[in-house]
C-alpha cells in the first residue's frame, strides 16, 4: 500500500511541475538555402546567380587579428530570365548585417536575403573557390 501511495505522489507531482502556463513567443524558422558559387537559385519568376567571390580577406578562425575583414560576393538577380541587378555584397565579419544592403529580392510573396558566405577561413587550409556558398535567408 506505501508503495502504492509513493507511486502515486511522484505521478502527481511529476505532472504538477511539468505544467508550465507562461506563453513563450517562438521565432518564425528561417529558411536558409545553400547557394554554390556558380549556380542558381530560383524561387517563381526570380533567379539568383552567386557568380563570383572577390575577394576574401576575413581573418581565419584560428589566429587573432586586428581587423576582421571582409568577403565581397557578386551575385546577379534575375526576373524572368532578364537581368534586373549586378550586385556586390560585402559581409564584414564580426559586423551585425543590414538587411536593407542584403535584400536581393523583395515581392508580395517573398524576400530574399543574402545571409553570408561560407566557408569560413582558417589558417592551415586555403579555401578553393568552388567550395563558396552563399546562404540565403527566404522569408
Amino acid at each position: 500500500m506505501k508503495t502504492y501511495i509513493l507511486l502515486l505522489v511522484v505521478f502527481v507531482s511529476g505532472n504538477l511541475v511539468a505544467q508550465d502556463s507562461t506563453s513563450i513567443e517562438v521565432e518564425t524558422p528561417k529558411i536558409i538555402s545553400k547557394l554554390q558559387l556558380g549556380k542558381t537559385y530560383s524561387l517563381d519568376t526570380v533567379q539568383i546567380k552567386f557568380v563570383d567571390v572577390l575577394s576574401d580577406s576575413r581573418c581565419p578562425s584560428d589566429v587573432t587579428c586586428v581587423w576582421a575583414g571582409q568577403v565581397i560576393a557578386l551575385v546577379e538577380v534575375y526576373e524572368n530570365k532578364t537581368l534586373i541587378e549586378k550586385k556586390e555584397l560585402v559581409f564584414e565579419s564580426g559586423k551585425n548585417i543590414n538587411n536593407e544592403l542584403m535584400t536581393l529580392f523583395t515581392s508580395e510573396k517573398s524576400i530574399i536575403i543574402a545571409n553570408n558566405v561560407l566557408p569560413y577561413p582558417k589558417s592551415r587550409e586555403k579555401i578553393k573557390k568552388e567550395d563558396y556558398y552563399l546562404q540565403l535567408e527566404v522569408k
